[in-house]
């Protein structure tokens, strides 16, 4: 479409409901206005047009923020997407990398029965904790006196930190909090745009005449990505957003599990995960200290500012930090966060699947219950953990090879952790009906992930009584609530708010956490 401005006839694509991307015809500048439209095609130029303009216009309302013309930092944006894989899910959402090109549209000749998504909150500022030790970081950068050289002479160009505020820490990236204001990572943003892709290929199922619920856990920035996707739904639709409480006296009826499960030790396998050598941290910090003398960084530093590239790209849209590592430090990076993440709340900690079957067994009983309930899209946020919890007991990424830490594996890897659940995850269950037949089939990240011993279906999908079947072995013998010795802390057994939010109406007391 067109739209005429001062410096002529501009044309553009919609992004989703709020947002339009729209390109000058001459080199002055683009401009994001919002709008009450959308499309997805914008999704696949959006890289294209932040990487080619060359200065942009803010339209917020009646307020415009004009970048200019001489803004060095302008060409970085979007530039970086290609270190997504390797931020250990700390930085922003890309799709699974791993796609083996079947299509996420439904085969021909089938019909949407019903979805279900398990969606991660978008992008964020690190948590306090971790805000902490990268201050500590950036103290000793600061404190140095001299001129940077080499991978770190960015910092003499008056660089700002990305936390300018202990407000935004935990919190959802925004364009209001954003260090940034054409940041096109934000958490906020990452919501609307999926809203937008998630209409395009299940709005069929939505049904304007009647009420249904989204259910997000008690984290501020959970319910916030929820807000913003419901936001860019649009008004059609007559949509209830339902806070389940995360704190532990929620036990079973709970989005997020692993906080009611006291049992679980994050240090149990910390023999293993502790042995893979960090020789490239060390080397990582030697470097930068032999570059600018006097100069005191540690490994724990090194480890630091893999975190800082992530988050800054999340608040800033580009990070100089990223430039400082080499291919293969990333590589070693993002294995030792996939060996602790697989020992910690994986495959290789044997009490993850009893996690994940809190709520992998709830999913089953919708997809049983689908021709009686009225519901037919059931969509879900809550954090990475308990996504990977999900992911484990469902059984998608796990090949019964066990991480080795001696080394990085390239043929027997399939757990990358990164690739489940960057910021802004999302696992769909698709129930499908061909004919006479129902199938289930998952979507990770926008690519297709076929269950390894049940996918003959269409589409490379399993056909419902095989998925069922399938699903009660994954699940026999798991408890969650006795596994996690959950009563200590909860005499809630069983997860209810999906049959019974309409009388109960969960608004559970949001956590900044």
């Amino acid at each position: 479409m067109t739209k005429s401005t001062e410096c002529g006839a501009i044309t553009g694509l919609y992004l989703n409901s709020r947002l339009f991307y729209l390109q000058c015809p001459t080199p002055l500048f683009t401009i994001f206005v919002l709008s009450p439209h959308c499309s997805t095609a914008m999704i696949e130029l959006k890289n294209r047009l932040i990487r080619g303009s060359i200065c942009f216009a803010i339209l917020q309302a009646t307020e415009a923020l004009v970048v200019p013309r001489s803004v060095s930092d302008f060409h970085k944006i979007g530039t970086q997407d290609d270190l997504f894989p390797f931020l250990a899910g700390d930085g922003p959402y890309f799709s699974y990398p791993g796609d083996y090109g079947i299509p996420v549209e439904l085969p021909t000749g089938c019909k949407l029965s019903q979805v279900q998504l398990l969606a991660r909150h978008g992008e964020r500022y690190p948590t306090k904790n971790k805000a902490k030790k990268l201050s500590k970081t950036w103290g000793k950068l600061q404190e140095y006196s001299k001129k940077f050289n080499g991978s770190l002479s960015f910092l003499n160009e008056d660089y700002r930190f990305f936390i300018e505020s202990s407000d935004v820490l935990e919190m959802e990236t925004t364009t209001t909090n954003s260090v940034n204001a054409i940041n096109p990572y934000t958490g906020e943003m990452d919501a609307k745009k999926h809203a937008q892709e998630f209409l395009a290929l299940y709005g069929e199922l939505l049904d304007p005449s009647k009420e249904f619920a989204v259910f997000a856990a008690s984290s501020q920035r959970v319910h916030d990505t929820a807000k913003y996707f419901i936001e860019s739904l649009g008004s059609d639709y007559n949509i209830s957003l339902q806070v389940v409480s995360e704190e532990p006296e929620s036990g079973a009826n709970n989005l997020s599990p692993g906080y009611s499960c006291p049992a679980w030790d994050a240090d149990e396998f910390s023999e293993i995960t502790d042995s893979f050598s960090t020789d490239y941290l060390k080397e990582i910090s030697i470097r930068l200290n032999n570059e600018n003398k006097g100069l005191n960084l540690t490994s724990s530093d090194a480890t630091n500012l893999f975190a800082w590239c992530a988050f800054e790209l999340n608040a800033r849209g580009f990070s100089d930090v990223c430039n400082i590592f080499t291919r293969e430090e990333f590589l070693n990076y993002a294995y030792q966060d996939d060996l602790e993440s697989y020992y910690q709340d994986g495959p290789g900690n044997p009490m993850i699947q009893a996690v994940g079957t809190n709520l992998f067994n709830a999913s089953v009983e919708l997809l049983k219950q689908s021709e009686e309930l009225s519901q037919r899209a059931w969509l879900s946020f809550t954090h990475d953990t308990d996504i990977l919890n999900y992911l484990t007991t469902i059984g998608l990424f796990d090949d019964g090879k066990k991480l080795n830490a001696t080394h990085v594996p390239f043929r027997d890897h399939v757990f990358h952790k990164s690739w489940m659940i960057p910021q802004g995850a999302r696992v769909y269950t698709q129930k499908f009906q061909c004919q006479n037949d129902s199938y289930v089939r998952y979507v990770v990240n926008d690519a297709v992930i076929p269950i390894e011993s049940c996918s003959s279906g269409p589409g490379f999908s399993c056909e419902i009584e095989e998925f069922y079947q399938y699903a009660e072995q994954r699940m026999a013998g798991q408890d969650f609530f006795k596994v996690c010795n959950t009563s200590s802390v909860s005499n809630v057994t069983d997860l209810t708010f999906y049959w019974d939010w309409e009388t109960k109406n969960y608004n559970s007391t949001l956590l900044k956490a």
